[in-house]
């Protein structure tokens, strides 16, 4: 939750910083204070600029690498030693980075990697390596991940506890 926090006032600080001159004062010192405590003390790469939705849940966050671009939606739940960016291009410039859905659940050790979708109510398993699109209430696992199951079918109704 501190970390979340910690995001939120870094967040207004950059979007801030971008539309006026006069915030510069106060948004700076909050950035850099943001980002030594995030990335040296909390070993956290979660940039103010990320685009993160309502209530977004870090279990265990060390070792986290977010891209800035990345655009993650709501009540989305993160473990630890997840990775979320983009392919770089062929002359070094970065890629796009994945778009995900609202009620995303991130195993520990998944790799989610270029300008993909991750649909809403996805699972994303432990150590997945996502470089396609998954669907909505699709649960992904494995190296390059695959569909497991969709929400509604198999023996149950809904998605497994991780």
């Amino acid at each position: 939750r501190l970390i979340i926090r910690m995001y939120r006032v870094a967040h207004w600080a950059s979007v801030s910083r971008k539309k006026s001159m006069l915030s510069w004062p106060l948004s700076v010192p909050i950035l850099v204070l943001y980002r030594l405590l995030t990335e040296w003390l909390f070993m956290i790469e979660l940039p103010a600029a990320t685009q993160i939705g309502a209530r977004l849940v870090i279990d265990h966050g060390y070792a986290l690498v977010i891209n800035k671009h990345t655009i993650i939606g709501d009540d989305c739940r993160l473990r630890h030693c997840v990775t979320i960016g983009c392919n770089v291009n062929a002359d070094g410039t970065q890629g796009p980075s994945p778009r995900i859905g609202d009620r995303v659940e991130v195993g520990a050790g998944a790799i989610i990697i270029g300008g993909i979708t991750i649909g809403n109510d996805a699972v994303i398993g432990a150590g997945a390596v996502v470089t396609r699109d998954v669907p909505e209430g699709a649960i992904v696992v494995g190296n390059p991940a695959q569909v497991v199951r969709l929400k509604g079918q198999g023996t149950d109704s809904g998605r497994p506890q991780p």
